[in-house]
């Protein structure tokens, strides 16, 4: 019974002490991602490379309104035969637009993949640093909405900014 007693009060003792040194942190990892210094050169990159695919899907959109005002032309002097192959082509035109747009949204994500995961290497590598330097047990990003209160944590937003030479 002493034992079972004794056992009980040291292992409170030890999860009073472990829970004293639980050092909570957060960030918000959103507003360090809008702060990053690459931030404006990969907006740039995002722009250039969405204005080219908006020109070649313009460029084929331009194609296909043409070849449709010379088939409305025509129309009535072609042969069934022409009326078919006008229509088969005016219908694989849509087809590869269609299809061009759907791969332009494809290159558009993976795009803004390539250039942002460098940026948010960046931000988990300074918020690890800033969590290993100063004993943080845990790091919270408050920009998920999943931290729904934090009075006792401490805002290492400040810290993670200067690890990565943000004013």
């Amino acid at each position: 019974m002493k034992r079972t007693i004794i056992a009980i009060c040291a292992t409170l003792a030890l999860a009073t002490a472990a829970q004293a040194q639980t050092k909570l942190g957060h960030v918000d990892r959103q507003e360090l991602m809008l702060k990053h210094p690459g931030r404006p050169a990969a907006e740039e990159k995002m722009k250039v490379f969405a204005k080219q695919l908006d020109d070649r899907l313009q460029a084929m959109a331009t194609e296909y309104r043409t070849k449709l005002e010379d088939v409305q032309k025509r129309f009535e002097a072609m042969t069934q035969t022409e009326k078919e192959a006008a229509q088969r082509e005016l219908s694989e035109m849509e087809q590869r637009i269609t299809t061009a747009q759907e791969n332009a949204k494809e290159d558009l994500a993976k795009q803004e993949q390539e250039l942002l995961a460098p940026m948010i290497k960046d931000a988990e590598d300074a918020i690890r640093a800033v969590g290993a330097e100063n004993n943080f047990t845990y790091i919270f990003d408050t920009s998920l909405g999943a931290v729904l209160y934090y009075d006792k944590g401490e805002d290492v937003m400040p810290m993670v900014k200067k690890k990565m030479n943000i004013p």
